[in-house]
């Protein structure tokens, strides 16, 4: 296609070019030129045909050249050819301003040469300069702040009774590492409030840990709320997947099996338990460092210490050096469903 609109542009060049010059030039011929001869058409092909001779052979490279141009920009988005075209309009604007400028001097030739001369100049540059500065442009316009993007953009997390009464939520949400609204479905806060009002002295200490523990969350932070939500019944796991579907947020929990459930349903969960695993200290074979055995172990002449993430650390050789802090070095790390355990031995002094 581009070849072919090649050839119409030399058609059209040549024709107009033949249908100006010749009939200048019959003027300076000695004798009278015959009327068929002597007219646009003929003066028009004659035109084409010396161009075509001349220039006929430019058109490989036109062709070549403009293929190369049109990869060129289509490499380019359409942000960068806009601008592009607009710095060159520009670059012929500041072209046509000097040109009128030249011309008020009436120096001769020159009123001809400047016109061409900064029209490709001045386009050329404004092209350049509006193809690779184009960033730099939208830098002057206002933009939307990004955090604030992202806080809009966050899901909202609806929390489970487990993660309440666990605790450590409130932690995680007071380090601002949780985006977006928190939300205690009331459903939840009435699940709570039966733990908490039951017989059984471990179940209604661990109600009412769970109700401080909302308290504190609620308190000392903005982002987090109660959500009044009608329901017939209490199915807290239930009705969290159904409005965590609802309204496309994600669920808090440490709930192994809730955990599943969201997972078979395509729901966003975050487990506190998974990301207390991922945050713990790491600790491979052949590390050394002190340690506080605190009590025995399950086998024989075992003592048993924990590091700072709660890893339970099964000490060879360890049950006379109980309520001792000593250097040890780690043996073997085993990873099981409740956690890791690492086993290890005194070190020997060197």
């Amino acid at each position: 296609m581009l070849k072919y609109l090649l050839y119409a542009v030399y058609l059209v060049i040549g024709l107009s070019l033949g249908a100006w010059l010749f009939p200048e030039l019959a003027v300076w011929l000695p004798f009278d030129i015959p009327r068929v001869v002597d007219n646009v058409l003929v003066y028009g092909l004659l035109g084409i045909l010396l161009f075509f001779l001349l220039f006929g052979w430019t058109i490989k490279h036109a062709y070549n050249f403009l293929k190369k141009s049109e990869g060129y920009l289509l490499s380019r988005s359409l942000t960068e050819i806009v601008f592009a075209t607009l710095g060159m309009v520009l670059g012929l604007v500041i072209a046509v301003l000097i040109t009128l400028l030249i011309n008020t001097l009436e120096i001769p030739l020159v009123g001809e040469i400047v016109p061409i001369v900064s029209a490709v100049v001045f386009g050329y540059l404004g092209f350049i300069i509006g193809l690779r500065k184009f960033s730099e442009v939208l830098d002057f316009f206002p933009k939307n702040n990004p955090k604030e993007k992202m806080i809009s953009e966050a899901k909202t997390k609806f929390i489970d009774t487990s993660v309440i009464i666990d605790g450590r939520i409130v932690d995680v949400v007071e380090t601002g590492f949780l985006e977006g609204d928190i939300v205690i479905p009331q459903f939840v806060l009435d699940e709570l409030q039966l733990i908490a009002d039951a017989t059984d002295p471990v179940k209604r200490e661990k109600g009412q840990r769970g109700l401080d523990m909302l308290n504190k969350l609620q308190t000392n932070n903005e982002n987090v709320k109660i959500e009044p939500v009608t329901y017939e019944r209490l199915d807290v796991d239930q009705q969290l997947i159904d409005i965590a579907k609802k309204e496309g947020g994600a669920i808090l929990t440490t709930d192994y099996n809730l955990n599943k459930i969201c997972q078979l349903h395509d729901i966003p969960v975050l487990n506190v338990n998974e990301l207390s695993n991922a945050i713990k200290t790491v600790v491979a074979q052949g590390d050394v460092f002190e340690l506080f055995i605190s009590k025995t172990g399950k086998e024989e002449n075992q003592g048993v210490g924990y590091l700072e993430d709660g890893t339970m650390v099964v000490v060879e050789r360890g049950e006379q050096l109980i309520n001792q802090t000593v250097k040890i070095i780690v043996t073997s790390v085993l990873q099981t469903n409740s956690g890791r355990i690492v086993f290890a031995k005194r070190e020997k002094n060197k």
